[in-house]
C-alpha cells in the first residue's frame, strides 16, 4: 500500500516536471533588466541599458551640475562611448519657460482679482535625484546614432521639475570599438510638484 502511495506520488511529480519544462520551452521570454541607483551627499549614480547586452553609467555632480556617462567597449579595458550635459542650464532654462508661462497667467489672474502664482527659484544648492528607465522610443533607420533603450530621469527636489534626457546609441560604433562622444539630449521636461517651492 505504502509502495503504492510513492509512486503514484513519483509518477504525478514526473509529470508535473515534463509539464513544466515543456510549457518553459513554448512561453514567451521576457528578458530582467537590472539597473542601479545609488548617491551620496553631493553626487548621485546610475546605470540603465543601452542595448540588448550593453548597459551606461551616469555620475551627476550636484556642486557643478555636470552629468556624465559612459558605455564600457567590448573589447578593451576603457570606456568606448562617452556621454555629458550640464544638468543645471537645462534645469535653469526650463525654470525660465515655466516663468514665463507663470507670467503670462498672472496677468490673466490679475483681471480676475484672484492671487498671483509665485515664480519659480532657481536653487542655490540644488538636490537632485536620478533614476533610469526603459523606453521604446521611435528609432528611424537602423544604421547610425539612434536612442538606446534607456532614458535618465533626473529630479530637482527644491524645485520639483524633472529633466528627462534621451541617450544617444551607436551600435555600429560599439561593435567597432570606435569612439563615440556625443551630448545627452534633453527630451522632456515637467514641475511635478509645486509644494517644494521656496527660495533657498
Amino acid at each position: 500500500m505504502a509502495l503504492e502511495h510513492v509512486r503514484t506520488w513519483t509518477l504525478v511529480f514526473g509529470v508535473g516536471v515534463v509539464v513544466g519544462i515543456v510549457a518553459a520551452r513554448f512561453w514567451p521570454q521576457t528578458p530582467a533588466h537590472a539597473v542601479a541607483t545609488d548617491r551620496g551627499q553631493n553626487f548621485a549614480i546610475c546605470t540603465g541599458p543601452v542595448d540588448a547586452g550593453v548597459e551606461a553609467f551616469f555620475f551627476l555632480d550636484f556642486l557643478t551640475g555636470q552629468l556624465k556617462g559612459a558605455v564600457l567597449s567590448n573589447q578593451t579595458r576603457n570606456f568606448q562611448t562617452v556621454y555629458e550635459a550640464n544638468v543645471f542650464a537645462d534645469l535653469t532654462t526650463v525654470i525660465q519657460a515655466k516663468n514665463a508661462e507663470i507670467a503670462q497667467a498672472n496677468a490673466q489672474l490679475r483681471r480676475t482679482g484672484a492671487p498671483p502664482r509665485p515664480e519659480i527659484q532657481i536653487p542655490q544648492s540644488p538636490n537632485y535625484l536620478m533614476v533610469t528607465g526603459v523606453a521604446d522610443i521611435r528609432r528611424g533607420p537602423s544604421v547610425g546614432v539612434r536612442p538606446g533603450q534607456t532614458m535618465l530621469y533626473v529630479a530637482e527636489t527644491n524645485t520639483g521639475i524633472v529633466l528627462v534626457y534621451m541617450v544617444p546609441w551607436s551600435p555600429e560604433r560599439h561593435s567597432a570599438n570606435q569612439p563615440f562622444a556625443t551630448p545627452l539630449q534633453l527630451w522632456a521636461a515637467e514641475q511635478f510638484s509645486s509644494v517644494v517651492l521656496r527660495t533657498e
